[in-house]
């Protein structure tokens, strides 16, 4: 016997856009009933008139707050008794109940956003692999323009905080521009959890972040994914369409090849939702400009200093002073291809990455002082050490040898 609950649960999922099969086959009754109740304005003739509710002036609120995912009935409570509520909570906890796992599994709208409103971003694990003489992991961090399709993309080696702002700054700058929202998941990096209300308490770094460039970050509701649909299907696209038999020598090559990638099909194929090419309708991205100076970030990695005084960094030779060869620095990568070294929070050598496809980065300056004893050839990076000997005439050596002239 169908409940005047159902009745309400069969038109609110029809009112999101479900087809009356989808919810006959949800709510386990025939179609025809389901056609019959949705256009029906009362309760069912064979039920009992119930009394009216206290609770009845304030369901079409409640049901608003349950899409938006809040199900607490202490903040629903409060909520409506400053609307003038003045029943108890048990008859709003028998109300709210049977819509807990409606709201978790209801019907799912396209949603499509305009020029300029919305990008989404997620993760993609790609593997381990090989990298700077140990095997590290891999993950590309993925940016999707909402209106257009457009991606942009940037692989690391990590996820902590400082990556994911330096990651953004990357995609900011081959967007040209960052739009009005960006949508993620509940990542610790962006997000410390949920209140009462059931908003999200952000990361105070990340807040900051998203200040300084004027977006606003939403947060999707936790356990509804297709919330983020875009970039889901964009980092699957990554990982099925680029990553199989992909072959490259450092991080730096990989993204190399990454970009020359979306720019070559990913951005110029003709998308099966939008019907056009991403990097035609980018140009219609109505993007926020970005400021003049990116934020700063401060990412470091650890690296053992060799005797010859280089680190690698991303396949690439960097020269430190020579006081600290064999010992351990930190690298700092700040955008606009910088490279800053530390060692026990002191800066102690900076360089700029090379865009010439140079394995090495050498600074003079970075010898001076070494005893001459310690010098070494530059030509090709290996240590060469030659001892100081004394010019000696070659009648020393007759002599010492007793061989007379």
């Amino acid at each position: 016997m169908i409940k005047d609950v159902e009745i309400l649960d069969i038109k609110q999922k029809h009112k999101n856009g479900m087809s009356i099969a989808d919810i006959a086959l949800g709510t386990g009754y025939c179609e025809k009933t389901v056609s019959k109740w949705l256009k029906h304005d009362g309760v069912p003739r064979y039920q009992r008139a119930k009394k009216p509710s206290k609770l009845d002036p304030y369901k079409e609120y409640i049901m608003k707050r349950m899409a938006d995912g809040v199900f607490n009935c202490e903040v629903l409570s409060r909520e409506i008794k400053g609307q003038g509520y003045s029943g108890g909570k048990t008859i709003l906890r028998d109300f709210v109940q049977p819509f807990r796992q409606q709201f978790k599994v209801q019907a799912v709208r396209r949603f499509e956003t305009v020029s300029g409103q919305q990008s989404q971003v997620d993760w993609g694990y790609l593997g381990t692999f090989d990298l700077d003489g140990r095997q590290r992991k891999v993950w590309v961090f993925l940016m999707v323009l909402g209106y257009s399709r457009y991606l942009a993309a940037h692989c690391t080696t990590a996820m902590d905080v400082e990556t994911l702002l330096l990651s953004h700054q990357k995609c900011f700058e081959i967007l040209g521009g960052v739009t009005d929202q960006i949508v993620y998941d509940n990542m610790k990096t962006v997000t410390l959890g949920r209140d009462i209300e059931n908003r999200p308490m952000w990361q105070r770094r990340f807040l900051d972040f998203a200040l300084y460039y004027g977006f606003q970050p939403v947060a999707c509701t936790p356990y509804r994914p297709r919330s983020k649909g875009k970039v889901e299907i964009g980092v699957r696209y990554i990982k099925e369409n680029f990553c199989p038999g992909r072959q490259f020598t450092d991080i730096t090559d990989l993204n190399r090849q990454l970009q020359a990638w979306l720019n070559t099909v990913a951005n110029v194929r003709i998308h099966g939702t939008t019907f056009e090419r991403p990097v035609d309708r980018l140009i219609r991205e109505a993007l926020n400009p970005l400021p003049q100076a990116p934020f700063l970030t401060a990412t470091r990695f650890s690296r053992r200093v060799s005797q010859d005084g280089f680190f690698s960094y991303e396949g690439v030779l960097y020269s430190v002073p020579w006081q600290y060869a064999g010992g351990q620095v930190e690298v700092e990568e700040r955008l606009g291809s910088e490279l800053f070294v530390w060692w026990h929070n002191q800066v102690v050598a900076q360089h700029v990455t090379p865009q010439d496809g140079s394995k090495r980065v050498y600074n003079p300056q970075h010898m001076v002082g070494l005893p001459t004893a310690q010098r070494f050839k530059q030509s090709n990076g290996l240590r060469q050490c030659y001892p100081e000997v004394e010019q000696r005439p070659l009648s020393v050596y007759d002599r010492l040898a007793e061989v007379s002239l």
